[in-house]
């Protein structure tokens, strides 16, 4: 359990600071909407610094503020898992849930951030080249780890059935 609450721990810190994050970003979009001359601030989206310029870039920019909410929310709900662990609730319809939707969540997050980058990439180098690299802000890796969550509750769910069967015979 000591694990278990380390990882929870580091999980609020990280969920805290997003939150500040997204308050920024809320404050942000605005501003970037209605300004009419291009912006000077260095933005980076999976490695690829974005310059806006035009209405597209600004969308494709929205979409990456989207996708960190998902991925946030996803946080959010891994901390509601790891409280639900920590009261040792293990199998039960809400962990299955949960952890479905987390995986949910960082798929979303890792396709709102993949496909603009790829469509700004198209649009203003003509290059098709899609980045595989290592990191965790690859898509491959947030991709599977929505994946991993998804067949993790897969795995609670047929083991939860087990437990019941076994619980009913003698």
């Amino acid at each position: 359990m000591k694990k278990l609450n380390i990882l929870k721990t580091l999980l609020d810190v990280f969920w805290v600071f997003s939150i500040i994050g997204i308050i920024g970003l809320a404050l942000f979009i605005p501003f970037m909407f209605f300004s009419d001359e291009a912006m000077d601030i260095p933005i980076k989206i999976n490695g690829e610094k974005i310059l806006v310029i035009d209405w597209t870039t600004r969308i494709i920019l929205v979409l990456g503020v989207i996708a960190y909410c998902f991925f946030v929310y996803a946080i959010y709900q891994l901390r509601k898992l790891l409280v639900l662990f920590s009261n040792r609730i293990i199998f039960d319809e809400k962990i299955i849930l949960l952890l479905h939707q987390v995986g949910l969540n960082f798929m979303f997050a890792s396709f709102l951030t993949g496909i603009p980058a790829l469509i700004y990439n198209v649009r203003t180098k003509g290059d098709m080249a899609v980045e595989f690299g290592g990191g965790f802000s690859s898509f491959l890796f947030t991709a599977s780890l929505g994946l991993f969550f998804m067949v993790l509750s897969e795995v609670f769910k047929m083991a939860k059935t087990m437990k019941e069967e076994n619980e009913l015979t003698i």
